[in-house]
């Protein structure tokens, strides 16, 4: 049996992940999704006004209806990537929807090169400016940042490049600028929000861990009175009325002797399991004695199989969340409370596997969990949950990569 030493808790814990408000605040950033949606439909939709007004300069319909098919298909692709369901929001998929903006962006471009009246009601550089509008909340902001400047000289120089065809005459400066000042100025407004919701939700955290640590004694202190409170039940519902049974009598029978073996190990086995008990085993005790499951009952079924304490390597935010998972489990009204069970394994790099029977429709069940378990994944952990009719499977674990 392979321990989780301290040393695999601070690696596990310490490595490093990308600020972003997804992976710091992934529930608010969930609520937020929306915007993603309803921005590439004004991208669309003014892509296909200003296509309309540049109907007598287009000197390439085809080129510039190729255009707009491919804007379509990157805000669809933003919107069904940013989705809850999907997070994390990756850097692949960043710069894959963000290159074909610019090749749409671009393509209408080349449609009215030569025969463009003027460059201030082009599409392009409001298209990419309101997809990277968005893009803060998903991403870090020196990767947004440095898009959004590839973005504004790719469209600032094919803009400065037609300055001679266009219908004002001035510096192919003024309209490189004109261009590229809408994709950086919407860009940095993006960021600007994303680093002070960054900013506070640290900020946040930071007041959080100093409160936890000031009752953390106050924490063990009470646990300490309830592994107490625990073995006085015991003593005062078994071995009390043994006592002063063996006390009036005054004698001592086989049977007396064979009931005080079996009061002794009672005793003992509470004692090891409140000793060995681990923080799996008490969230899930506490969720479930809400169902009416008596929580000692949890412990002596052995619903939790964690021998190496692994849940030791989980953090304080996916303890939150890895809490809220068991929470929403155990209050499914098709639960079989004495189903659930929680196997841990893997030292190097910790997996849970949650399993319970719920007479529930799938659809239900993937309703009430899906937003924990993205959310989950967007604090450095992989989650999925299966369904195979009756019995549900939620699996959270440490990816083998270093990538979080």
């Amino acid at each position: 049996m392979t321990k989780l030493d301290d040393a695999t808790i601070v690696r596990l814990r310490s490595t490093p992940f990308e600020r972003t408000p997804q992976r710091l605040d992934p529930l608010g950033v969930q609520s937020a999704w929306l915007i993603v949606p309803l921005l590439s439909v004004l991208a669309v939709g003014y892509a296909v006004y200003s296509t309309i007004q540049h109907s007598d300069q287009l000197r390439d319909p085809a080129l510039a209806y190729s255009a707009i098919v491919l804007l379509l298909l990157a805000g669809i692709a933003f919107s069904a990537r940013a989705h809850p369901a999907l997070a994390p929001f990756g850097r692949g998929a960043h710069l894959s929807i963000m290159a074909v903006t610019i090749v749409a962006a671009l393509a209408f471009t080349a449609a009215v090169w030569g025969r463009n009246v003027r460059i201030q009601d082009d599409w392009g550089q409001i298209a990419i400016a309101l997809f990277l509008i968005a893009m803060p909340l998903y991403r870090p902001i020196s990767e947004v940042l440095i898009v959004a400047v590839v973005s504004a000289f790719a469209l600032g120089v094919s803009s400065a490049m037609q300055a001679a065809s266009l219908s004002i005459v001035t510096s192919p400066v003024v309209y490189f600028t004109v261009s590229a000042t809408p994709i950086i100025a919407l860009a940095c407004g993006g960021c600007g929000y994303a680093w002070t919701m960054t900013g506070e939700t640290l900020a946040w955290r930071q007041v959080a861990k100093r409160g936890q640590a000031e009752l953390d004694a106050e924490l063990r202190e009470t646990a300490r009175r309830m592994v107490g409170q625990e073995q006085m039940s015991t003593l005062n519902e078994a071995t009390v009325p043994f006592l002063a049974d063996l006390l009036r009598r005054g004698d001592v029978t086989a049977a007396d002797t064979e009931l005080a073996m079996e009061l002794a190990v009672r005793l003992r086995d509470g004692t090891v399991t409140a000793v060995d008990r681990t923080w799996l085993a008490e969230r899930l005790a506490q969720a479930l004695a809400l169902r009416g499951l008596d929580p000692r009952a949890t412990h002596s079924a052995r619903m939790v199989d964690d021998p190496d304490q692994l849940d030791r390597a989980l953090s304080d935010e996916q303890r939150a969340l890895v809490g809220a998972i068991i929470a929403t489990t155990a209050a499914l009204p098709g639960l079989d409370p004495g189903s659930v069970r929680i196997v841990a394994s893997n030292p190097e790099h910790p997996e849970f596997e949650l399993t319970a029977t719920v007479a529930q429709a799938p659809r239900d069940i993937r309703h009430a969990l899906s937003a924990l378990l993205s959310s989950l994944r967007s604090v450095a952990m992989d989650a999925n949950l299966r369904i195979h009719g009756q019995h549900i499977t939620i699996r959270f674990a440490y990816p083998e990569g270093e990538n979080r």
